[in-house]
């Protein structure tokens, strides 16, 4: 039998006996589980394509060689299906049997090591781009690049590293953004990124490190050679970790052990005003709880009324360590 979710939401109104009574969608104010593709084991990190009635999803599990420890990166489908009759979201999981492309391209990045962090972008030269962080002996992670097609070796993008800062700190979760730039638009209207974010514990804790980008040429390209790059804190860091940063327009979400939150990792969300960011806020007790939130993504669709987040959590009540959770959060 198909696994499903069905999520009832409540409108004050008056009831109507139209079969569009509410039409446009709206996704659930309270934290709500993705059973269709949790695992009973740890579900975390994961990436959105562009946001449709089908949608592509890639996160990190270690479901696959039933190492307790070893994650690698894992693909599925998601389908949302509102219901304007009745108010009802369905999330279903969508069938990939005779689409391989996206398992394809996320099989070549296996390894005996940790993969995690993965996010794609539209790079000018290579094409599709999956980036995403692997660890080496030493536990020390690194940026790592898989075209979805094979490329010259011009810019030997196959599973090529770039480390941005030196060797004993770990590098991941890079995201891009700028003025133009929207993650998961389509390859014809992403516009161009200015600057790739990403974490590093270069000074101990994890902080949120920014890079300039190339106005020209192949982001890719860039990110790879050895040419000496800008790279700064950005400003709403603290003296705990702030990590896993992602950008969605103007709007950075990430997680943070700083003081004043709900326990453990909790969400957090900043604007970019001028040439930083405004003060980071809490999301608050409908999304965070007393254990750890980690990596959340945002993705936007015309037929919703607000954005869908997607974010991990190891709180009570989930198939089994980290699940995969989604919310409605504001089109701010």
């Amino acid at each position: 039998m198909k696994k499903s979710i069905i999520l009832s939401v409540f409108f004050v109104g008056l009831l109507s006996c139209k079969q569009n009574n509410y039409p446009v969608g709206i996704f659930p104010e309270e934290a709500t589980n993705l059973s269709v593709v949790n695992s009973p084991f740890d579900d975390v990190n994961s990436d959105m394509g562009t946001f449709s009635h089908e949608t592509n999803l890639v996160f990190s599990s270690n479901r696959i060689n039933s190492q307790p420890n070893h994650f690698n990166l894992v693909e599925s489908k998601l389908v949302f299906i509102w219901y304007p009759s009745d108010g009802f979201l369905s999330v279903e999981k969508g069938s990939t049997l005779f689409d391989t492309w996206l398992s394809d391209w996320v099989r070549k990045t296996e390894t005996n090591f940790n993969e995690k962090g993965p996010y794609t972008f539209v790079d000018s030269k290579a094409g599709e781009i999956l980036l995403f962080s692997r660890d080496n002996a030493e536990g020390i992670y690194s940026i790592l690049s898989e075209p979805r097609e094979e490329i010259s070796q011009e810019i030997d993008g196959a599973e090529a590293s770039f480390r941005l800062m030196e060797d004993g700190s770990s590098e991941m979760y890079p995201s891009f953004f700028g003025a133009d730039y929207l993650k998961g638009a389509g390859v014809e209207s992403q516009g161009r990124p200015e600057k790739m974010l990403f974490s590093s514990d270069r000074d101990g804790a994890f902080d949120i490190y920014e890079v300039d980008l190339p106005k020209s040429g192949s982001v890719l390209e860039y990110l790879q050679s050895a040419e000496e790059k800008e790279i700064q804190k950005i400003g709403i860091n603290t003296t705990a970790n702030d990590h896993m940063p992602f950008v969605y327009g103007d709007l950075l979400v990430f997680s943070s052990d700083r003081p004043g939150g709900y326990g453990g990792y909790d969400l957090y969300y900043s604007f970019r005003s001028g040439d930083g960011w405004t003060e980071p806020e809490n999301f608050g007790p409908k999304i965070n709880s007393e254990f750890d939130e980690y990596r959340p993504v945002v993705s936007d669709s015309w037929e919703f009324e607000n954005q869908v987040m997607i974010f991990s959590s190891n709180r009570p009540g989930g198939l089994g360590g980290f699940d995969l959770y989604f919310v409605g959060i504001p089109k701010f």
